[in-house]
């Protein structure tokens, strides 16, 4: 037997002091394929552990006081061939953290902390719980196209009653409600919408129930179908007086990270006085990462390729010289209604398998000819906000894969710059598309944005780090560590890999060496700028929240803490609506302000 102690991690009748009556369910037991009321004698559940039965004012409910406690209930072949269902309940945790209450199957734990929740091949899994920080998590029979355990930024309240339901529906997509509302649905996730067949052929393992951090289970429910919203509010609202306390659900759709204590991160606290020396010495150490810059710069030699006409903007195709006998080419988003000047933002891609900017643009998934995924084109954002986008590729990508070779293959590179990095490049080549930008009658000159997500997240890090013309900056999805991402960085020279800095190799393979610059306090060097970062709540990077707090401290220090936030968003590695759109509204609050970049 597992031990499950792994999973860490104003009612009327209350008000006369009167026993709680029984009422109409709104979500009819009678189509559940598993219905449990502790109200009832429920004989079929199994307790194990000292888990117990105890009544109140809420009738019934299963009791858990430590985390080895658990209740199971056979069930076997029963949601074979379903087209969608849904799993809920009444729940009462008595602390906030990583627990799974309702559960047919465990999330695995990952190497980097992660928590893969994958379908099986014979038996439907799903759980319904809380992450570590207490926001509601929940899968039903695998997460679209990605692996993780789906989280949301809703918070389960603890010391009070909750219903939680999760519903997986026919399309494939998930939907999350929490005390009768629908906080969050994942039908605009890039990853989302694949429908995994439903196959219950095997015993499988039995559903269990849990409250690792002590709590109680007044019900908990299975049906083979997508159980409505209006049938969840109306359960909601005819059981809040009996599980008392119970607040309606609210969505949040953006939550600012927690920032963790960064004692200890920094060696010399942030001060204005201290701050240009320690500048000076993470610059150093950046440097040291990223390799030998070139001396000089070749002629731009801007060429138009083509242009169309997309509606609100002009989609012109440019190239630019990055180096000598190495052609960037890219895509002008132009907005057609232009006053005067405008800012331009920079919009770098995620890793793709060879479709570069046209991911960026909305012109191709991440292989090339596939269809496009609106989240990925962010560029098209930022152009109807009234930004001109600047949308290339880079090296290795897109048009700048040499023939032969596969996407991010470094052969060829490091025989030409051995003492360079890919990252370095990006960088230069980020500063040529800046030196064009500001040759542009319609641009602003000393308005100039950038963001990236995933790979262009982490780059646009970089990038705003080294190049001081960036005023402001979004990075969406970036890793957040350099020794925890391990290889990930320190790839060989020639290897295939998208994440290439190979002065980093000798330090992620021998721990003991110390890092000549870590991750926050490069991104530390965009202080006082702007800075955004958005994360998945459902990946779980490491560090994420102590590189809030040490970057933040270096903003407080020189006195614009308002110029930092870091927030996550639920789901999986994404570029969604909510991040997109707070994306916008940084670049417009930043770009009106004059004195924002000084």
């Amino acid at each position: 037997m597992k031990s499950f102690a792994i999973i860490r991690g104003c009612c009327f009748f209350g008000l006369l002091g009167l026993p709680w009556a029984p009422v109409r369910a709104e979500v009819d037991p009678v189509s559940a394929t598993l219905f449990l009321d502790f109200a009832k004698d429920e004989s079929n559940v199994k307790l194990f552990h000292g888990a117990k039965r105890v009544q109140g004012r809420f009738g019934g409910a299963l009791e858990f006081t430590t985390a080895l406690q658990y209740a199971e209930v056979a069930l076997s072949r029963t949601l074979d061939g379903i087209q969608a269902m849904t799993v809920g309940g009444w729940f009462f945790p008595r602390r906030s953290g990583e627990q799974y209450f309702f559960f047919r199957g465990i999330p695995e734990s990952g190497p980097l902390g992660e928590r893969f929740f994958r379908p099986t091949n014979d038996w439907v899994n799903f759980v319904l719980g809380t992450d570590q920080r207490g926001f509601l998590l929940g899968t039903i029979n695998g997460n679209g196209s990605m692996p993780f355990a789906h989280v949301t930024v809703n918070e389960v309240a603890f010391d009070a009653w909750n219903q939680l339901a999760v519903v997986k529906d026919a399309r494939g997509f998930q939907k999350f409600y929490v005390n009768g509302t629908l906080v969050h649905a994942d039908e605009h996730a890039a990853t989302a919408g694949k429908i995994w067949p439903f196959r219950d052929t095997s015993p499988g393992e039995p559903v269990r129930l849990a409250m690792p951090l002590g709590g109680r289970i007044g019900e908990a429910w299975i049906y083979p179908r997508e159980v409505s919203a209006d049938e969840i509010e109306k359960d909601f609202l005819t059981k809040r007086d009996r599980y008392h306390p119970a607040l309606p659900g609210r969505p949040v759709r953006l939550r600012e990270m927690n920032a963790h204590p960064s004692a200890g991160l920094w060696k010399v606290p942030p001060g204005a006085d201290t701050w240009p020396s320690e500048r000076q010495r993470i610059l150093d150490g950046a440097r040291q990462i990223l390799g030998s810059f070139p001396k000089a710069k070749a002629p731009l030699d801007p060429k138009m390729i083509s242009e169309e006409d997309c509606g609100t903007y002009l989609r012109r195709k440019v190239s630019i010289q990055a180096q000598a006998d190495d052609r960037m080419p890219a895509y002008l988003l132009i907005p057609k209604r232009k006053p005067g000047r405008v800012p331009a933002i920079i919009c770098f891609y995620g890793t793709t398998s060879g479709a570069g900017k046209e991911t960026t643009v909305g012109l191709s998934g991440r292989a090339p000819n596939t269809p496009s995924q609106r989240n990925h084109a962010f560029a098209i954002d930022m152009a109807e906000a009234g930004f001109v986008a600047f949308a290339a590729d880079y090296l290795r990508d897109g048009e700048r894969i040499k023939p032969g070779r596969r996407p991010y293959d470094t052969t060829d590179f490091y025989q030409q710059f051995p003492d360079w990095s890919i990252h370095g490049k990006d960088i230069w080549d980020t500063s040529r598309a800046i030196d064009y930008l500001q040759t542009l009658d319609f641009v602003d000159p000393e308005k100039i944005g950038m963001t990236g997500h995933s790979y262009g997240g982490h780059s646009t890090l970089f990038t705003t780090a080294l190049e001081p013309r960036i005023k402001v900056a979004v990075a969406n999805g970036p890793v957040s560590d350099f020794l925890h991402h391990g290889m990930h960085w320190g790839v060989p020279k020639g290897g295939g890999n998208s994440q290439s800095m190979p002065a980093l190799r000798p330090f992620v393979r021998d721990h003991t060496l110390p890092l000549p610059v870590t991750f926050y306090e490069f991104t530390a060097l965009i202080a006082p700028r702007p800075l955004l970062v958005g994360e998945a709540a459902g990946e779980r990077r490491p560090m994420e929240e102590e590189n809030y707090a040490a970057v933040r401290e270096v903003y407080r220090a020189l006195g614009h803490a308002n110029r930092v936030r870091y927030h996550w968003y639920a789901g999986d590695h994404d570029y969604p609506p909510e991040a997109r759109q707070a994306a916008v509204e940084w670049f417009k609050r930043w770009f009106a302000d004059d004195t924002s970049a000084r």
